[in-house]
């Protein structure tokens, strides 16, 4: 009831829904009963995170400024107008409760003792990039001021609620790690997910996939190991959370048992993993998600510590040309960001990718479209006009500009 009435333009009344549904999430929030589903979890962490985008677009340019930068370089895209000011500011609140998030599944996987604290963040999480934002977005300046504190806070207790046995059978055994971005998404921000075309894929349809390209870099190119072939490169350009990077390396790891290499199985997918099974993603929570569920089955194979997976947080529909300009591309003040960005390009521009899978998004963003994303289809409407002459029709949607990215 209360998202219906905020459907208004009426500022007044949507501030004081705001307000009152804090105070509601407030109260809710004080229970002290545990918890232990997946979507549970994900759903209160919106609820903080939805609070917390409020306090976002109320602090000053001036302290957003540097970060907007450098996510502007990294991912390639524009952060003008409303919807670009509002993929950027969802875009730090996302990773600043997936990087909580993240550094939590850490901390109880570690089996540590007490009780988990927000302020250990950076210490507990792998990812130097994930890392230098948490940092950057958390240091006393006037974008976070002491009620945006809180809410990391209220994050902070509802994690120390959650019974991690219980959590972490469902959350592993019933992959639920796969679809815990989409419940938060759909609490925190309903609307970007629906311009962005986040929707899961369920895991029959990713088992087809991967078993088809399979069977087809056999039956069609004669490579015999499949996706198991030291030399195939595999890129999933939306990568979301990374179901089905996880499906492919379970297939690399069946075929190497299939043919007696049990012993050197989980070494073998662990270096897949790390040098030439790779995932782009442009969001940071789905990317945070990603890591976590391939670290998660590289644990499963008995691999304690694995090197990082190769997913990137990028934007998969640019950087693929060198810039005209004698190969010089605006640095980025961040260097982890600038390395992040440095790494994927490197994929982009010199590696020689044999498979691309995935699911892509199906709409036409706005919100933040670059010049060499919106020229990627351009040949096919040049075709539509003067092969067939066809002149109405629309191929912005996202999904056909992965389709050019995949034929390119």
């Amino acid at each position: 009831r209360f998202w219906k009435l905020a459907e208004s333009n009426n500022n007044e009344v949507v501030q004081l829904l705001d307000a009152r549904l804090a105070d509601c999430l407030q109260r809710c929030f004080r229970l002290s009963a545990p918890i232990y589903e997946p979507e549970d979890v994900a759903w209160f962490l919106a609820g903080h995170a939805r609070e917390a985008l409020l306090q976002v677009g109320h602090s000053s340019p001036k302290a957003l400024a540097d970060i907007a930068q450098a996510l502007t370089r990294m991912l390639g895209v524009g952060l003008s107008g409303e919807k670009g000011k509002h993929f950027f500011q969802s875009t730090l609140v996302q990773t600043l409760f997936y990087g909580l998030f993240s550094a939590w599944v850490l901390w109880v996987r570690k089996g540590k003792r007490g009780a988990f604290s927000w302020r250990d963040t950076t210490e507990l999480l792998h990812l130097p990039m994930l890392r230098v934002l948490f940092h950057e977005m958390t240091r006393p300046t006037d974008l976070f001021t002491k009620s945006l504190q809180k809410r990391l806070d209220l994050a902070e207790a509802i994690l120390n609620r959650v019974d991690t046995t219980e959590f972490f059978h469902r959350f592993l055994e019933d992959e639920a790690v796969e679809y815990f971005y989409e419940p938060f998404l759909e609490a925190f921000d309903p609307e970007l997910r629906k311009e962005l075309g986040v929707w899961y894929t369920p895991r029959e349809v990713v088992t087809y996939i991967v078993e088809r390209v399979d069977r087809s870099l056999r039956e069609d190119l004669g490579i015999k190991k499949g996706l198991a072939d030291k030399d195939v490169v595999i890129l999933d350009p939306c990568c979301g959370t990374g179901t089905f990077l996880v499906a492919v390396l379970r297939r690399i790891a069946k075929t190497l048992a299939e043919a007696g290499d049990e012993t050197t199985v989980a070494a073998h997918v662990a270096k897949a993993a790390s040098t030439r099974v790779f995932g782009f993603e442009i969001l940071p929570a789905p990317f945070v998600v990603a890591h976590l569920q391939v670290g998660l089955y590289l644990n499963e194979l008995g691999i304690a510590e694995p090197n990082r997976s190769a997913i990137y947080l990028t934007n998969s529909l640019t950087g693929w040309d060198i810039p005209q300009d004698g190969g010089k591309e605006k640095q980025i003040k961040i260097q982890e960001l600038q390395q992040e960005r440095t790494r994927a390009n490197k994929i982009k521009r010199k590696t020689k990718i044999l498979v691309i899978l995935g699911n892509p998004p199906y709409n036409a963003f706005a919100g933040v479209q670059p010049d060499e994303e919106l020229e990627s289809v351009t040949v096919y409407k040049e075709d539509l006009v003067k092969r067939w002459k066809i002149k109405k029709f629309n191929l912005d949607d996202l999904y056909v500009r992965f389709f050019r990215l995949a034929e390119r």
